[in-house]
């Protein structure tokens, strides 16, 4: 991984092909209904403007409709943004898709700055579509040619992996971490973040990249607040205006904010800001303050192939 530029997401640096990955949107097998507990779950909404909620952490598939903002509900802790969010993950149900099938994708992002940086231009803003395996192991895009080019994603683990026993906060986590401390990573500067923070990473990415069973998204949810450094941050916009609640992390070099609707809980997008200046002779300067991703999810639909959408 290379640290910003590679992971947009995240902090660590990894290979090109990694970052190809890394940008996966993937659909993955959902399981059966799992009962509610705990707090009452908040009163689920209509989807905002196409962007809202089909990465939405939420399972099937999902197109965003335009719905009106009603009052926000407020939270006073990383455990209660964990815990609503949880809770309301099993109110949020979808389609089975079929093994074999693939997830059609389609993100409104800030684009690279023209300069070449790590950075991106938070002026601007492009569509970019992906599709994604229903295993979580695949992301294809379409090149030049219209064929779908093929690579594998990060971190490796699909829903059906997370959804092996025990589901659980503490469950989930470990599986995150032991696949962390498996793979070989090749660190293009400086030395690796803290396991605390690239398992933030990890959950960011798999957050914003699959569709997860209602269960592993609760235990997702649940597990974030319980990480060292984890907070929570009021009145984030994603990459379509919206405004949310999000789940903050600040790293080595940058904070990530993973951004849910304030009312219903669903996944809106993501902001990442570097936080601390970074000068290496071999490389470019990042300065503090520097925008690294800005992203919002407008469709998503499962096909039958990797070129259909």
């Amino acid at each position: 991984m290379s640290t910003i530029k590679d992971f947009r997401r995240d902090t660590p640096p990894m290979t090109a092909r990694a970052e190809n990955a890394a940008r996966a949107r993937l659909l993955a097998v959902a399981r059966g209904p799992e009962p509610r507990r705990g707090l009452r779950s908040v009163r689920r909404l209509g989807w905002q403007v196409a962007v809202a909620g089909a990465l939405a952490v939420a399972v099937g598939t999902g197109v965003v409709v335009a719905r009106d903002q009603p009052h926000a509900v407020s939270v006073a802790s990383v455990q209660e943004l964990g815990e609503r969010a949880a809770q309301a993950a099993y109110d949020d149900r979808g389609d089975v898709p079929n093994p074999g099938q693939w997830l059609y994708i389609r993100e409104l992002q800030a684009p690279r700055s023209k300069d070449g940086g790590y950075g991106v231009d938070v002026s601007q803003r492009v569509v970019w579509e992906q599709r994604t395996s229903v295993d979580g192991k695949q992301v294809a895009t379409l090149s030049t040619n219209g064929k779908p080019y093929v690579t594998g994603s990060y971190p490796g683990l699909g829903a059906a992996d997370l959804a092996q026993r025990p589901v659980t906060p503490e469950g989930v986590l470990a599986k995150i971490r032991q696949k962390l401390e498996d793979m070989h990573m090749v660190w293009a500067i400086g030395s690796p973040p803290p396991m605390d923070e690239r398992l933030f990473q990890a959950v960011y990415q798999l957050m914003g990249s699959q569709a997860l069973p209602p269960e592993v998204r609760a235990a997702l949810f649940r597990g974030l607040a319980t990480i060292p450094g984890v907070s929570f941050t009021e009145d984030v916009a994603d990459a379509d205006g919206r405004r949310g609640v999000a789940f903050s992390l600040t790293g080595k070099w940058a904070r990530y904010d993973l951004i849910l609707d304030p009312v219903d809980f669903r996944f809106l997008g993501t902001y990442g800001v570097q936080t601390t200046e970074y000068n290496d002779p071999s490389s470019s300067v990042i300065k503090a303050g520097t925008p690294l991703t800005l992203t919002a999810w407008l469709e998503a639909k499962v096909v039958d192939g990797p070129g259909q959408k």
